[in-house]
């Protein structure tokens, strides 16, 4: 089938020839006072302010009649499951069960007004929560409240069997505190980059490396809730190796296992798994709202123990203070400024991500800034009520996605129901078996481990995120969870300087029977013009690359540093001969092997160096393009650019590059500079 011919006639010109024909952009000639003016206005700050509170335009462009079901259906699914995690993730914290209701609350409320995401679910979230529980447990150690640590988290030393109630309360009132002075700084810190607009902060943090910690994070916080389900007390250990150490602790435990507490487990998780992965998954298009499983567990569970847990010894949940906190000053120590800063960037990445999916699957935006600030809010706001970090749970924010919610207020829904169980309902769950929350957490965070089964993809598409992924989970699994975070990012780093040192680099070929231009490395193409080379390195110029690019360059053409010292010899490309339906082509093959034999052949006089991957260039790039320059000008070979970014074409005037470089060899597209090169003499 013929091909369609395109026939393009233009005026060959240089870069500084464009810009003359055609002329620049006016330049802003205003001072620095006047455009902090112009942006200054009434009507530009009433905007900006009014776009700090969402909930406004929320308010203004409600449709009454076709939201209000959704977002009252959804928001009463969602809450559904923000008490019983409340629940859990209290306790889970290493904190009780009330302040993971009151994260389940203020934080919800506040996002509702600050917030842009209609899905997402702010409150309680297992990692954070397994995050701070680490945190409040490492400063008791630091502050030497070893006794008070060990009682609270049912040591069986024989040293701390009792314990009066006003030093359990001190100890648990103590860590409350330095949740909430978490708290208040992973909002400080959210906030500061929300109004510094620091949302592309995420862009460095890879899709495998959140994936690997939240499936370390999953495999902690399974083994934390281990001991609850059997009914056993072990040991808190915190040191490298944790997790190891931890299983040989249950191991050891496992004689003394609590038998209606594991029988409570088992069926409670038998429940969960039919209920939650076949009834609500199977059915999920016939039903108006999914199975509110975890709500019913925790209804009948608390009415049957609360006849029966004296008389089987089961572990309840204990007394749960009705109405809300009283508003204080969270506490603040810089012990715990490094801790929070790193939940912080946790609380954002995951949160935005989850925002990210739901705004390409309903179709609205998602303002990452505001984002930012909402998360800050939400934070800032919660530290003052006793709330630990609050993060996005994945669970909830699927059943909005489901439900279908509307906007922000399905969250005032749920924050409505939540403030009656804390108001009213909290004290008729005080009997609620501790077995019940644990597989509850399971259930809820066992889909994570699940993304194992994405190793094999991982391995034939990318094997850097393959390493990413390996090396983050094997970090937090034998040395200790904060460890993933660390040696994810430090994996991240590294991928970007190892690619930027494999960045591939290629001679390209115009075609003789067309005006088309192909690289060598993947298409088997006769040369059209052997004195001229073009050179492209797929990547931009700066530190990490300078060295390189010179080097790739010199091994596709020549080394001229080897011609200067034997001028007699005149150091030229060889040309491969071979058959092509059976005549013989002249090919050039522009590689080391070639100019090592020093097999004259076809002289080279031009080199144009493609830089439309140079999306970048700093100082040592600009040493590597005049090296070049210098190098090969007295060997008679000429060096020009084409297809320069426009980052490269302000840099190469404000720069040394504009008096070393000829700006007649500068050229704004790659054709044009290989015509020029063809036409000189």
């Amino acid at each position: 089938m013929a091909s369609d011919v395109l026939l393009l006639t233009r005026s060959m010109k240089t870069q500084s020839e464009l810009y003359e024909f055609y002329g620049r952009p006016p330049h802003s000639s205003k001072s620095l006072s006047e455009n902090i003016k112009d942006k200054c206005t009434f009507s530009k700050l009433s905007s900006y302010l009014l776009a700090l509170f969402p909930v406004i335009n929320v308010l203004r462009t409600y449709r009454f009649r076709v939201c209000i079901f959704d977002d009252i259906i959804s928001g009463l699914s969602v809450a559904c499951l923000h008490v019983p995690q409340g629940l859990a993730l209290g306790i889970l914290a290493s904190l009780s069960p009330a302040y993971g209701l009151y994260t389940s609350f203020f934080p919800v409320l506040l996002y509702v007004i600050f917030g842009t995401s209609h899905h997402v679910s702010l409150g309680t979230n297992a990692v954070i929560a397994i995050l701070t529980a680490e945190m409040v447990e490492l400063q008791l150690e630091q502050y030497g409240l070893t006794g008070i640590k060990s009682a609270l988290n049912g040591s069986t030393d024989d040293n701390f069997t009792t314990m009066s109630p006003d030093i359990a309360n001190s100890g648990l009132e103590y860590k409350a505190s330095v949740a909430a002075g978490s708290s208040f700084i992973v909002g400080l810190l959210l906030f500061i980059m929300g109004l510094c607009r620091m949302g592309f902060i995420t862009s460095y943090l890879s899709s495998s490396f959140i994936a690997a910690f939240t499936t370390t994070g999953a495999i902690h916080i399974i083994s934390s809730q281990i001991p609850n389900a059997l009914g056993i007390a072990i040991r808190h250990v915190n040191k490298p190796g944790k997790l190891i150490y931890v299983y040989i602790e249950i191991f050891k435990a496992f004689p003394y296992i609590h038998v209606a507490t594991f029988l409570v487990s088992i069926i409670c998780l038998i429940i969960l798994v039919l209920v939650k992965d076949v009834i609500n998954e199977r059915y999920k298009n016939k039903m108006k709202m999914p199975i509110p499983i975890d709500l019913i567990l925790v209804v009948v569970s608390t009415f049957i123990s609360s006849y029966t847990h004296d008389n089987f010894g089961i572990d309840v949940v204990g007394k749960i203070p009705a109405g809300l906190p009283t508003p204080t000053l969270p506490r603040v120590s810089v012990d715990i400024i490094g801790q929070s800063a790193v939940v912080g960037i946790i609380v954002f990445v995951l949160t935005i991500s989850m925002a990210r999916l739901c705004e390409v699957k309903h179709g609205y935006s998602v303002d990452d800034n505001q984002e930012l600030v909402a998360y800050g809010i939400s934070n800032l706001g919660g530290s003052f009520f006793s709330c630990f970090p609050a993060c996005v749970a994945p669970p909830r924010t699927i059943v909005l996605s489901t439900m279908g919610a509307k906007t922000t207020f399905s969250g005032m829904v749920s924050a409505v129901f939540v403030l009656l169980v804390i108001l009213f309902i909290g004290k008729y769950v005080e009997s609620l078996p501790k077995a019940v929350l644990a597989v509850m957490i399971i259930a809820a965070i066992k889909k994570l481990l699940y993304q194992f089964k994405d190793l094999p993809m991982l391995w034939r598409v990318n094997r850097y995120d393959f390493v990413i992924f390996v090396g983050t989970v094997i970090s937090g699994v034998f040395i200790d969870f904060p460890y993933a975070l660390y040696v994810g990012v430090l994996l991240c780093l590294l991928t970007v300087v190892v690619q930027s040192q494999k960045s591939s680099s290629y001679t390209i070929r115009k075609l003789e029977q067309e005006d088309r231009l192909l690289d060598q490395k993947t298409h088997d193409i006769p040369l059209c013009n052997p004195k001229i080379a073009i050179f492209r390195m797929e990547s931009s110029l700066y530190f990490a690359t300078a060295d390189k690019f010179v080097k790739e360059l010199y091994k596709a053409t020549f080394n001229p540093k080897a011609y200067r010292k034997q001028p007699d010899l005149n150091v030229e490309i060889n040309v491969d001969q071979s058959e092509n339906s059976g005549s013989s082509d002249e090919r050039i093959s522009l590689s080391k092997a070639n100019h090592e034999n020093e097999i004259p052949v076809v002289p080279l006089t031009h080199i144009i160096i493609d830089c439309s991957s140079m999306n970048y260039i700093d100082m040592n790039g600009m040493k590597a393009l005049i090296q070049i320059h210098s190098e090969f000008t007295p060997v008679g070979v000429t060096v020009m650019l084409g297809n320069c970014t426009n980052f490269m074409k302000t840099f190469i005037e404000k720069s040394d590059l504009s008096q070393e470089i000829d700006m007649n060899n500068v050229y704004a597209d790659i054709l044009d500079a290989f015509f020029a090169a063809s036409h000189k003499k």
